[in-house]
């Protein structure tokens, strides 16, 4: 075969964010990328995407024989967590580099072995961790790092998931089970793992944790259907979506912030409060590091808003950072935040209502001088813009000079960030702490 100029591009699993990644390759790096091949169990998601972007990507079912036929420069793996594994050393044995989604797997076991087929093959793992690119997350790094306030020694961390709209999204999915995603402390939290790793400058050595769940799954709702299009309780229901409805309007899909139409097939309406539920809603996770230091951290998927707190102590003072937002869609605020009973908005009329702010701040405490704050822009588009970096960069191969907050991520990012994950998920089965080993 041929080699083309241009990287050849080869994306597995074809759900919501695969298409954010066929964007990167097709509209925002054509001159440098190229779709060749495209897999995913429903071959019509594959036919779809060419229709969509005009392209002419070869389509399968099967994993091995894409491989094999379309011979890519580079494969996203952007299928469902338990297949990751599977789907990453397959490739890297193939010879090829591999950009995969967060997580890097499920289990301390998978995330070894994706290292020993990285190095036995010689090839790279480009981990898409795009939280470390948005301007907030790489300062906050740039003030551990600078002495701003000495050594890290401590840090709590919460983070927040809208109880309607985000956090129930987990519940609505496939991500629901266990056994799939991992989840939410793998899923979701790997993000945040691999912040608090970043900002700690450090590799985690004990995990414990707690999980529960008190707000989704069974017991929680008196109306229980197994989705939303075809519950009898549609009419009763307070939790009743229209989000699978196949006649959607292109006007509610772009606020729905995806293409509703590009992912046949794809469930999003399951019952949040079905039995078979069993990923937790509420979690607390504490971790110690190699050199000594401690991460307090927890996620809720149950609160009316979406955000996160974190204070980092030091030993030579302390900073605060702090998001609270919405969703950016003034429709989705309108079904979900800031109607009444009786439809009329309540935005201006007494009730509190957080907008989408246009910054975020650090508060900086140094222990012996003057505190100060620092104010970065809230990049609205493509996560905090970090999508855009991290297209740049495993589609064009356009990075930095210099690199010094070391903020692209490689395997052994997404290897630290699934430890704490899954380690965290067997001390809540077993009820005592877990020691992560060495990846080598």
């Amino acid at each position: 075969m041929t080699k083309s100029p241009k990287k050849r591009c080869a994306v597995v699993g074809i759900g919501n964010r695969a298409h954010s990644w066929i964007g990167g390759i097709v509209e925002q790096h054509p001159e440098s990328s190229e779709l060749v091949g495209l897999c995913d169990l429903q071959l019509e998601r594959c036919q779809d995407v060419n229709e969509a972007y005009g392209t002419q990507a070869a389509c399968y079912t099967d994993y091995d024989q894409m491989l094999a036929e379309v011979e890519p420069d580079l494969v996203i793996v952007v299928t469902p967590e338990r297949y990751h594994r599977e789907h990453i050393v397959k490739a890297l044995d193939a010879g090829c580099d591999v950009a995969t989604e967060k997580p890097l797997c499920t289990t301390i076991e998978d995330a070894q072995a994706i290292i020993d087929a990285e190095n036995r093959n010689n090839r790279n793992i480009f981990m898409a961790f795009n939280y470390r690119h948005i301007p907030l997350c790489s300062k906050i790094r740039e003030l551990t790092l600078d002495g701003s306030i000495g050594t890290p020694v401590s840090m709590d961390l919460t983070w927040y998931l809208d109880y309607h709209g985000h956090g129930a999204s987990y519940f609505r999915r496939w991500h629901r089970l266990m056994k799939e995603s991992g989840g939410l402390l793998i899923t979701k939290a790997c993000h945040h793992f691999d912040l608090a790793n970043w900002w700690m400058n450090d590799t985690p050595r004990t995990v414990f944790a707690f999980g529960e769940r008190h707000f989704f799954g069974p017991g929680h709702n008196p109306y229980i259907g197994e989705r939303c299009s075809t519950c009898p309780h549609a009419d009763k229901c307070e939790w009743y979506t229209d989000v699978c409805v196949t006649d959607r309007t292109e006007e509610l899909s772009r606020e729905l912030g995806y293409r509703v139409k590009g992912v046949r097939g794809y469930i999003r309406d399951y019952c949040p409060f079905r039995d078979d539920v069993d990923i937790y809603d509420t979690m607390s996770v504490n971790v110690r590091y190699k050199n000594g230091g401690l991460l307090t951290y927890s996620l809720n998927a149950s609160v009316p808003f979406e955000g996160w707190n974190l204070a980092v102590n030091g030993t030579k003072g302390r900073l605060e950072s702090k998001i609270t937002d919405n969703k950016p869609s003034p429709g989705w605020q309108e079904r979900h935040q800031i109607v009444g009973p009786d439809g009329e908005l309540l935005k201006g009329k007494g009730y509190r209502i957080t907008d989408w702010p246009s910054d975020y701040r650090i508060h900086v405490m140094p222990h012996d001088a003057d505190d100060y704050e620092v104010k970065l822009p809230n990049i609205a588009e493509g996560h905090g813009g970090g999508d855009f970096k991290i297209f740049d960069a495993a589609l064009a191969d356009i990075y930095p000079e210099t690199d010094d907050l070391d903020i692209f991520a490689s395997a052994i990012h997404g290897a630290w960030s699934t430890a704490i994950g899954a380690a965290a998920n067997h001390a809540i089965a077993s009820g005592d702490p877990v020691e992560i080993p060495d990846f080598q």
